[in-house]
């Protein structure tokens, strides 16, 4: 009993003694704190996320294309050019390809297509629809947008293309934008509703077109010999021009007017082109007088890039076939990747290319600068 009682007090003694100490410890310094090694993940142990392999864009030949876009219709919107409404113009600097043709009243129009508009915050101002653009669009086998319709020739066509199309208002995945402007000129569209109206309306969104350019898969940029192009003015009526400046450091031409380059009125980018061409053409009133009937058969042109141009041949022929270009000799045109400029001019209007002028190669060295 003694014996227990003796074994009991000194495990209590124990016990005290021990609390005692760890009361007594000093807190470790912090050079004992960087002592500690604290386990983490290693950079092999952390999820990585998953690596997006980019498709070939076929309306750029650039790679730069989201998986989930591959093998679907461009989309083609129709898009204000009018004087006034080309300060608020947006989403013409995403857009991989730009169409500009004469509507009426000496004013153009353009269409601007994307591979992938899913991306674009603003498209628009978006006006109304003419023949050439439901032709150009059907044989770009794209899904054509627009607001409102020539009911005279453009309307009576559309059914018989084969080719959607949807006509945007406010209330149907469009919008409305204070920009001062009428409100005839104030209609935008969304990448996102654009999607959006495609998915809702059930509209077969796959295609089987493949490039619709024979794009160069040289590194080195393709530079035309035959003329030195550092601006490009094109006229495509009395009061209307459009000007290509080149950009050296981006190797890109600048969308102008009368020397002053577009910006999108949503970003602040400004409209950057890769290729421009330039296709001369028939344009003439349709029997009311008023419209302009553009031939959309074959001619003669100019491809500009790179500081640089040469004459070529184009045709396309009926509407659900695309554009063929050619060298001046019939061979085929290669062109450099990325987004395209394309201008349909009157062969009356002229087309002045003013050289690229630098210390090794004089303005009297160029080549004929000017073409009509």
């Amino acid at each position: 009993m003694h014996c227990s009682k003796l074994v009991a007090m000194l495990l209590a003694l124990c016990v005290i003694f021990t609390l005692a100490a760890c009361e007594n410890q000093a807190p470790p310094t912090s050079d004992e704190l960087d002592d500690i090694s604290v386990s983490t993940p290693s950079e092999e142990e952390k999820p990585k996320e998953p690596e997006i392999i980019y498709e070939v864009n076929p309306l750029t030949g650039e790679k730069n294309l989201l998986p989930e876009a591959k093998g679907k219709k461009p989309v083609a919107v129709v898009v204000n050019n009018i004087r006034m409404a080309q300060p608020v113009q947006a989403g013409l600097h995403m857009a991989d390809v730009v169409f500009e043709t004469e509507v009426e009243g000496g004013i153009t129009r353009l269409l601007a297509l994307f591979s992938d508009p899913t991306a674009v915050p603003a498209i628009g101002t978006i006006r109304s629809l003419r023949v050439p653009f439901a032709e150009i669009a059907c044989g770009m086998d794209s899904i054509l947008f627009y607001h409102g319709i020539d009911h005279t020739y453009a309307l009576p066509l559309l059914p018989s293309l084969p080719m959607k199309s949807f006509t945007v208002d406010s209330k149907t995945y469009g919008y409305r934008e204070k920009n001062g402007l009428p409100s005839e000129h104030t209609l935008y569209t969304t990448g996102e509703k654009i999607d959006k109206a495609i998915t809702d309306r059930k509209f077969n969104y796959e295609s089987a077109r493949g490039n619709w350019l024979n794009f160069s898969a040289e590194d080195k940029p393709l530079v035309p010999a035959t003329y030195s192009v550092g601006t490009a003015k094109v006229s495509f009526s009395s009061t209307t021009e459009t000007q290509f400046i080149y950009d050296a450091e981006t190797g890109k031409y600048n969308r102008a007017r009368k020397g002053e380059v577009y910006t999108d009125l949503t970003t602040g980018q400004k409209e950057q082109f890769t290729n421009v061409f330039v296709l001369k053409t028939s344009i003439s009133n349709y029997p009311d007088g008023y419209h302009r009937k553009v031939d959309l058969s074959s001619g003669q042109g100019y491809y500009i890039t790179a500081g640089g141009a040469e004459d070529i041949l184009w045709s396309k022929g009926s509407a659900s076939n695309n554009f063929v270009f050619t060298k001046a000799d019939g061979t085929q045109l290669t062109v450099n990747p990325g987004n395209s400029y394309v201008c349909l001019i009157n062969s009356s209007r002229p087309i002045n290319f003013e050289p690229i002028i630098t210390e090794t190669a004089p303005e009297a060295s160029q080549p004929e600068s000017s073409a009509q």
